[in-house]
């Protein structure tokens, strides 16, 4: 038998002539849907981990396409808010002012605030006039049970007012002096934390202060001249969906290439099953063009199904993942606010990653001559200096835009993410090589494995890039997530923390009530009656302190006298300043600002982390200012960020007075256990502070990183099978010659443990280079990181994946003798 291959087109003949047209490419695409269907099961792996991704990222992106609010809780779909402010009997001129905005701007929307004060808690309760339906604020109001208010006699309560207070449909509130029915259980969509009690319009008192909201267009606010107006909102571009959509876009191509890795290396065991057929096709003429043609065919259709049955699935998970993402957000989401563009661009991406992962071993296998793809033999290994290269290319580029992107810009940071992701692909058949190379002295079965490593780069390379990819995406949570961890996240407590004061609610934090000693003992007995209602507390208390010689005061809010506490002061302007609360330094208050009382100067004065020229006023009220050092500061709002040290006290003859206290849970806070809170602190005479506005903060680096190793390990579970799978031939000759359990399973076992290694460490060392680039101003976040996840990477996975592979494999294959048929 002779071959021959088919001759070459001549010059200036048209190509598509010369190899058959049309009609030769249709019969490839048959052939290839012929061979899918007569082989599916070769293609069920592949297409279940698209079909999955696919899923993920529709219902994933979906949920976080809709994390923004539909509409600003401050205003609404307004274009400007007036807030104007009627108190001190200046409620006509405000109501003058309403007016003349009505007359300016025609329609309008005006919504009533007045804060009345509750025993225990140190937050007044908003007491809301609004009409509901309005043409700005129409969302920002609902009611979730019952009805709206319709008279002088009725109000609605949102369910945290309700819980707090222990309120109920068809009780009273009555926090203003007059009693109301509550007829309904209100809400703000656009703000689920959003606590307060709605009444009817102009069925109270004039409000203490109103916004006014109004279209974007009209006069200036010099020409309005309104005289109780104390703040203007506008609204500003909101590109929230744009940004989330590039994230989206950017992660599901990620995900699609990890996919797409493990596509190819499937692909690729696919083609070396076909490669006598395709020497057959090369043999009555067909060109590299058609093979790569019916391979990419079969990706197609591979990824098409998948892209389809997958977003039908992501479609189906979103509404159980929208109930879940409302209290999480702290809003209400349209079940059908579906972005459509992001779901086709996730499916044209699953598409094209499905076919470039098919295209990808055709190229190779379409460059083998006639006589060696007949023959069955894989191609020998080709020299990988020019993956080495393209790794290293793809790697500076990575890092030159994570660098410019500097978690700020994310389309840079897509961009970034996804040529470190090509640099893992390029560089895995030089670390293969090498890793081959280096097992030279290894044991028999150890050698083998490694060389059939080597042998079979085309599938190993792509399953490297996988498990890197995989293993990468975990080292990333890994240092993100820690990164959150430890910056301020906003709000001005934690979920698991509370504030107690001696303050009366509306007095400021430096005027302290003038309390005996037994007065304060019975006070410390009503808060360790407080603690008791929370697991596992830490109660720190909070001293302020004041000048002995300076007379008692009487407080704001009543005839009771108060000392007022020595401040820190920030200058604002000319003769302006703002007073900021300057607690007595004691250990717990250092470690929770961040400093260490060891490394503090004796000659400080005031530990603080505000930054500017802070100055403290002498006797003489002569602003000077005091010996500083700097601290990180606590990281949430309401927690002393500004302390007096002990040497403070005796230079300046300061006195100690307690002012509070701050109690620490080892949980989050439950409505029930506020309530409770609430209500002891309210029989003392004492007020308590929760977190307000702000869903619960948790640590997620523990849950995200194991989720981000059990997809590592599936990954690798998945290429390793479809590599040892191919290598049944070999197998059986070896079970033919005598070859043991023993060497099957370590067979498998270097195998896994290997690709495992090379992953963890091509994986590691990629994330860490892009997350040095990305967090380059703030190195310490690596420091933080605890060692144990490290290890866990580059030796817990090859360790478990060497385990699993010893204890899974070593089965005899029940036919030795028989060639699997073409």
């Amino acid at each position: 038998m002779s071959v021959q291959a088919p001759p070459r087109p001549a010059a200036g003949q048209p190509r598509t002539r010369a190899e058959g047209g049309l009609p030769a490419r249709r019969a490839m695409a048959r052939w290839a849907w012929r061979m899918l269907r007569r082989e599916w099961r070769s293609q069920v792996l592949v297409t279940l981990l698209l079909l999955m991704t696919v899923a993920v990222a529709v219902c994933g992106g979906t949920t976080l396409y809709n994390v923004p609010r539909q509409a600003d809780p401050k205003l609404g779909t307004a274009g400007a808010v007036y807030v104007l402010n009627g108190q001190n009997g200046r409620a006509a001129d405000m109501a003058a002012d309403v007016a003349t905005l009505r007359h300016a701007f025609g329609t309008i929307d005006v919504i009533g605030h007045s804060g009345y004060s509750v025993a225990g808690l140190a937050k007044a309760v908003d007491y809301r006039e609004q009409t509901p339906h309005g043409t700005f604020t129409g969302q920002l109001l609902a009611i979730h049970r019952g009805r709206y208010p319709s008279g002088p006699n009725e109000a609605a309560v949102t369910t945290g007012v309700a819980k707090l207070l222990g309120l109920r449909l068809g009780g009273t509130v009555a926090l203003d002096g007059h009693a109301r029915t509550i007829v309904g259980i209100a809400e703000d969509p656009s703000d689920l934390t959003d606590d307060f009690v709605l009444v009817a319009p102009a069925a109270a008192a004039p409000p203490q202060t109103v916004s006014v909201f109004a279209r974007n267009s009209g006069p200036g606010l010099e020409a309005l001249h309104l005289t109780t107006v104390g703040q203007v909102m506008g609204q500003g571009p909101n590109t929230d969906h744009l940004v989330i959509t590039t994230l989206v876009l950017g992660g599901a191509t990620i995900l699609l290439l990890l996919v797409a890795f493990v596509a190819a290396a499937g692909f690729a065991v696919l083609a070396h099953r076909r490669l006598r057929q395709l020497g057959m096709l090369a043999a009555i003429g067909a060109t590299a063009r058609h093979v790569r043609l019916m391979m990419a065919v079969t990706g197609l259709l591979v990824g098409g199904l998948a892209a389809g049955a997958g977003a039908a699935l992501g479609l189906a998970l979103w509404p159980a993942m929208a109930a879940w993402l409302e209290p999480a957000a702290g809003h209400r989401v349209d079940r059908l606010n579906i972005p459509w563009p992001l779901v086709a661009g996730v499916g044209l991406l699953a598409v094209l990653m499905a076919t470039a992962a098919a295209w990808w071993p055709a190229r190779a296998v379409s460059r083998l001559p006639v006589t060696l793809a007949l023959s069955d033999r894989p191609p020998a290994p080709r020299p990988s200096h020019r993956p080495a290269l393209v790794s290293v290319f793809f790697l500076a580029v990575g890092l030159g835009l994570l660098a410019a992107g500097e978690k700020k810009h994310p389309a840079l940071i897509v961009a970034g993410t996804v040529a470190m992701a090509l640099a893992m692909l390029f560089a895995g058949p030089p670390a293969i090589r090498l890793l081959a190379a280096a097992g030279g002295r290894a044991p028999v079965a150890v050698r083998l494995a490694l060389r059939d490593l080597g042998r079979h780069q085309a599938r190993s390379g792509a399953a490297l890039a996988a498990i890197s990819l995989a293993l990468g995406i975990a080292a990333t949570v890994i240092v993100v997530t820690t990164g959150i961890q430890g910056s301020p996240t906003g709000g001005n407590l934690g979920d698991h923390q509370l504030l107690v004061g001696i303050a009366r609610p509306g007095d400021p934090p430096g005027l302290v009530p003038i309390r005996t000693d037994a007065q304060l003992r019975g006070l410390a007995a009503q808060v360790d009656e407080l603690a008791a209602v929370l697991p596992h507390p830490a109660v720190i208390p909070l001293d302020l302190a004041y000048d002995p010689a300076a007379r008692p005061e009487l407080g704001l809010q009543g005839n009771e006298p108060v000392r007022r506490a020595v401040e820190v002061d920030l200058p604002r302007g000319s003769n302006e300043y703002e007073g900021i609360p300057a607690y007595v330094a004691t250990p717990d208050l250092l470690r929770l600002v961040g400093a260490d009382g060891v490394k503090i100067p004796p000659a400080t004065d005031v530990v603080t982390a505000r930054t500017g020229p802070l100055v403290i006023f002498d006797d003489g009220r002569d602003a000077r200012r005091p010996p500083i050092t700097h601290v990180s500061g606590p990281r949430f709002t309401s927690l002393p960020d500004t302390l007096l040290t002990a040497g403070a006290l005796t230079r300046r003859h300061l006195t100690p007075v307690r002012a509070g206290w701050l109690l620490e849970s080892a949980q989050p806070l439950t409505d029930a256990q506020r309530a409770d809170a609430r209500r002891i602190a309210a029989a003392a005479g004492l007020t308590v502070e929760f977190r307000y506005g702000h869903p619960g903060v948790r640590t997620v680096r523990a849950g995200a990183t194991a989720g981000g190793l059990l997809l590592a390990l599936a990954v690798l579970a998945m290429t390793v099978g479809l590599i040892r799978g191919e290598g049944a031939a070999d197998l059986r000759t070896l079970t033919a010659t005598g070859a043991g359990a023993g060497i099957r399973r370590t067979l498998t076992a270097a195998t896994a443990g290997g690709l495992a290694l090379l992953g963890g460490v091509l994986g590691t060392a990629g994330a860490g280079l892009g997350l040095v680039a990305v967090y380059r101003h703030d190195l310490a976040v690596f420091g933080r990181v605890p060692p144990v996840y490290p290890l866990v990477l580059l030796v817990g996975i090859p360790l478990v994946a060497a385990a699993a592979g010893w204890l899974l494999a070593g089965k005899e294959p029940p036919v030795i003798a028989r060639r699997l048929a073409d």
